[in-house]
C-alpha cells in the first residue's frame, strides 16, 4: 500500500519509477482526485474512445485499450503533476508504458483507500449515534407514518387530454 497524504477528496502521494524503454528515472508528487464527478467520468470514458479510435475500436490492441485507459483516467484525475508528466499533446502520453500504468495505478488506489476511510468515518458515526440513542441520549425521529395524508385529502387529478 502506498503512502498517500489526504486533504478532503485530493490525494498526494510521491512516485518514483524507472522506464522500461528509456531506463529514464521519473520522480515527483502528484496530487489526484478521490472522487470523479458523473462528469468527469463521462469525459474519461469520451476521451478513452476517441484514444481508441471510433472506427473499428474493437480492433485496438489490448496494450492500447490499457495506454487510453490509463491516460483517460489521468486526464480527468490528477490536479497537480511534476514536470516530468507534462506534455502538449496529453500528459503522460511520451512516458514509458510501466510508468503510465504505474501512476494510474496509485490513482486508483488512492481513489480505493480513500474510499475505504470514507467507509470507516461513516461505521464509527453510526457506532456511536446509535450507542447515544440506546442511551437516550438522543431521542429517534418519529415514525413518518404521521406525514401520511388521507385519501380524502389528496387532490383528483384528471389525466386524460383535453382535445
Amino acid at each position: 500500500m502506498s503512502d498517500f497524504r489526504f486533504e478532503g477528496s485530493k490525494a498526494f502521494f510521491d512516485f518514483s519509477s524507472v522506464g522500461d524503454r528509456t531506463n529514464t528515472t521519473y520522480m515527483g508528487e502528484f496530487c489526484v482526485k478521490c472522487v470523479l464527478s458523473p462528469i468527469d467520468s463521462l469525459k474519461a470514458d469520451r476521451l478513452y474512445r476517441e484514444l481508441i479510435g471510433s472506427i473499428n475500436p474493437h480492433l485496438a490492441s489490448q496494450d492500447a485499450k490499457n495506454f487510453a485507459f490509463a491516460l483517460s483516467q489521468l486526464k480527468q484525475r490528477v490536479l497537480e503533476s511534476p514536470d516530468f508528466f507534462k506534455n502538449r499533446e496529453i500528459d503522460g502520453g511520451h512516458l514509458d508504458s510501466n510508468v503510465l500504468i504505474g501512476i494510474v495505478n496509485q490513482a486508483i488506489e488512492a481513489e480505493e483507500e480513500y474510499k475505504n476511510l470514507q467507509d470507516e468515518k461513516t461505521k464509527k458515526i453510526q457506532e456511536m449515534l446509535a450507542k447515544r440513542i440506546r442511551n437516550k441520549d438522543i431521542e429517534p425521529e418519529p415514525d413518518s407514518e404521521e406525514a401520511i395524508t388521507d385519501e380524502e385529502d389528496i387532490p383528483e387529478i384528471d389525466l386524460e387530454e383535453e382535445e
